[in-house]
C-alpha cells in the first residue's frame, strides 16, 4: 500500500522528488517540516522577524518556480539551510548597509538558552543561565554557529561544513576550540549542565 505523502515515514527526499514532479502538497510538507527550524536559525543572525519570514517565503517560492531546474541535493535539509543562510546574509547586507553582500568572517550570531524548570528552578536557574550564556557569548560568531548547528540541529561535521561553506577540517577546528574554551571557562557542574541542555535540544 502506498503511504500518503504526509506520512511521518516519508523522507524529505521523497517530498523533494514529488516537488520536482509538480506536487504542491510536497512543497507544503517540506515547509511544514523545516520552516520552524529555519526561523529559529534565522533568529540567531538577526532580530528582524519580517526579514526572516521573507527569506523563508522566498526560499520555498523559488523551490516551486525553479523545481524543473534544480537538481537532487544529497541532503535536503542542508540545501535548505545553506540557501536560507545566504538569503539572510544578502538581505541583511542590503537593508543595513545598502551595499552588495560579500562573504565575511564576522557576522552576528546569538545563542540563548532555555533551562527547563524540571532541571533547576528559581533564582539559581537565572544565575546559571547568565553564567553559561556569558561563556557562550565569548565564542566567535562562527564558533557559535557551529555549536548551534551541531547541538541544536544535530548535524554532522560534513553537514555543518556544507552549510557554512567551510572545509570539514575547519569545522572540526571550530568545534574543538569552542568546546575547549567552554571547558576552560565553565565549572565542571556548569559544563555538565550545558551538555545536558544540548542533549535535550537534540533528543527532546
Amino acid at each position: 500500500m502506498q503511504l500518503p505523502l504526509n506520512h511521518p515515514s516519508v523522507s524529505a527526499k521523497a517530498y523533494w522528488s514529488s516537488l520536482k514532479k509538480g506536487d504542491a502538497n510536497a512543497l507544503e510538507n517540506l515547509y511544514t517540516l523545516y520552516a520552524n527550524s529555519l526561523y529559529n536559525y534565522g533568529s540567531k543572525f538577526t532580530p528582524d522577524k519580517d526579514l526572516i519570514k521573507e527569506c523563508i517565503q522566498e526560499l520555498f517560492v523559488n523551490l516551486w518556480t525553479r523545481r524543473t531546474f534544480i537538481g537532487n541535493p544529497p541532503d535536503v535539509k542542508n540545501y535548505l539551510f545553506k540557501s536560507f543562510r545566504l538569503s539572510v546574509f544578502k538581505k541583511a547586507a542590503l537593508l543595513q548597509k545598502h551595499q552588495e553582500y560579500q562573504e565575511a568572517e564576522d557576522y552576528p550570531f546569538h545563542i540563548t538558552l532555555s533551562i527547563e524548570e524540571d532541571i533547576i528552578t528559581g533564582e539559581k536557574n537565572e544565575t546559571l543561565k547568565k553564567r553559561i550564556e556569558a561563556a557562550l557569548e565569548q565564542l566567535t560568531d562562527r564558533q557559535k554557529e557551529a555549536v548551534f548547528l551541531k547541538f541544536y540541529e544535530n548535524l554532522s561535521y560534513d553537514e555543518i561544513a556544507a552549510i557554512m561553506d567551510i572545509s570539514v577540517k575547519a569545522t572540526y577546528k571550530l568545534m574543538a576550540r569552542s568546546l575547549g574554551f567552554l571547558k576552560e571557562n565553565l565549572s565542571k557542574d556548569d559544563l555538565l549542565l550545558l551538555i545536558t541542555l544540548f542533549y535535550l535540544k537534540i533528543y527532546h
